[in-house]
């Protein structure tokens, strides 16, 4: 509880000063969430979605401040605006603390990730029941696999990890935790290859949905006077990077295709 009192007072300081400053720096939700967002050690590189926000802020005039912090707690931050920026995909219930853009930053295709030497085939969302489910705490996936996650946790059936990393920990185990998790299948690729173990896992062809991902301002910034200025002049920057060969690029740097 204190770390994450201690965490918004000293995000709300950090906002303080940089008004008081008169600087404008925009505050982002921060995640480990390969390739799109890096963090510490893992990669040299920024992150697909870093590497187009630094660019396309930098163009309007804005500085941009990483603040790491777990899945579950982005929305309280962006609805309190101690977080002025996220990534977000879209839900409806969302535009109520929130202005979204309209210009996807990218799009993820979820899947499901098994042991290589598993024999479970997903021909449709209700195949995973009869499975212990690896479930990353605060990713949504759809409300259809919600529910069956929902579902499954009262019947103790769901094992909840905090990071990617203690996930495939605990799928590689000599004893398994659980026998099948989702997430993007990037990212379970991007991780495998990472890790040094893509020879002991496999991402299977059954995608869950793919998910456009936006560019989003909480409607209580504290650095952002015009959150809808803001995202009309990044909507532009990206459609911009992707007519001029600049998002492909991108893109291409980190073994990804549009």
């Amino acid at each position: 509880m204190c770390r994450h009192f201690c965490l918004a007072v000293i995000l709300s300081a950090a906002v303080n000063l940089t008004a008081s400053a008169k600087e404008k720096t925009i505050i982002i939700n921060d995640v480990p969430w390969a390739p799109y967002f890096f963090i510490g050690d893992e990669s040299e590189q920024l992150g697909i979605a870093k590497e187009i926000l630094n660019h396309c802020l930098l163009k309007q005039g804005y500085k941009t401040q990483y603040a790491r912090l777990p899945i579950k707690r982005t929305h309280h931050y962006m609805k309190q605006g101690i977080i002025d920026l996220t990534v977000y995909s879209y839900q409806q219930d969302r535009e109520k603390i929130l202005f979204y853009a309209k210009e996807p930053i990218f799009n993820a295709e979820y899947g499901f990730l098994v042991r290589a030497d598993s024999d479970i085939e997903i021909k449709k969302i209700q195949d995973v029941e009869p499975y212990q489910i690896g479930h990353l705490a605060g990713l949504t996936y759809t409300p259809e696999y919600m529910e069956i996650i929902n579902a499954k946790t009262k019947l103790n059936q769901v094992t909840v990890g905090h990071s990617l990393e203690s996930m495939f920990l605990q799928l590689l185990a000599p004893i398994p935790r659980f026998d099948i998790m989702a997430d993007s299948k990037n990212t379970f690729h991007w991780f495998a290859k990472y890790k040094g173990v893509s020879d002991k896992v496999k991402v299977l062809d059954y995608t869950i949905k793919n998910k456009d991902y936006f560019i989003t301002i909480s409607k209580r910034s504290k650095n952002i006077d015009n959150p809808q200025a803001v995202l009309k002049q990044t909507d532009a920057c990206l459609k911009q990077l992707k007519i001029d060969g600049s998002y492909n690029a991108i893109l291409a740097n980190y073994g990804q295709t549009k």
